[in-house]
């Protein structure tokens, strides 16, 4: 059995990890650079994901609190450590994250062609809301929205 992943605040120290993982999962990776200023944004929340105590970062998130809304910015996994569950623990800290902080709406928008990224939104319980058409300028692709409605405060 695998121990569970430690996810933690993403540090400075973590940029160049958490860029290296970006450049390796996306098209049109965000650059270190980008994600330094996140770090010193007060709404921005990055978290960096280890398999375990003193294993190397693998995963990572970031995510936007603002209002009563929380904005999934990216989550991305190495594709070596991909179908671990990595993602789903990512996914699930956003998620408590987000109830925490008393939101009523976790947003995203993803690939339409990412089928595996949708599926775990979907299991989630996040559904689609629309489309935005050729939303990635790399290839033109659309992005499907998809929101999580959460319980209203009481």
């Amino acid at each position: 059995m695998n121990p569970r992943p430690i996810i933690l605040p993403m540090l400075a120290s973590d940029l160049d990890v958490v860029g290296q993982i970006a450049l390796a999962c996306f098209p049109v990776p965000w650059s270190r650079e980008e994600f330094g200023k996140e770090l010193q944004r007060p709404y921005a929340h990055l978290r960096v994901l280890r398999p375990a105590l003193g294993a190397p970062i693998c995963a990572f998130m970031n995510f936007w609190c603002v209002g009563d809304e929380v904005q999934l910015m990216n989550v991305a996994t190495l594709p070596v450590e991909r179908g671990k569950g990595y993602g789903r623990a990512l996914m699930s800290d956003l998620v408590q994250r987000a109830r925490e902080s008393h939101a009523a709406l976790v947003t995203l928008e993803v690939r339409r062609g990412n089928t595996p990224a949708r599926s775990l939104y979907r299991a989630f319980g996040f559904t689609d809301q629309g489309i935005r058409p050729r939303y990635y300028s790399d290839n033109g692709e659309d992005a499907v929205v998809m929101h999580l409605q959460l319980p209203g405060r009481l």
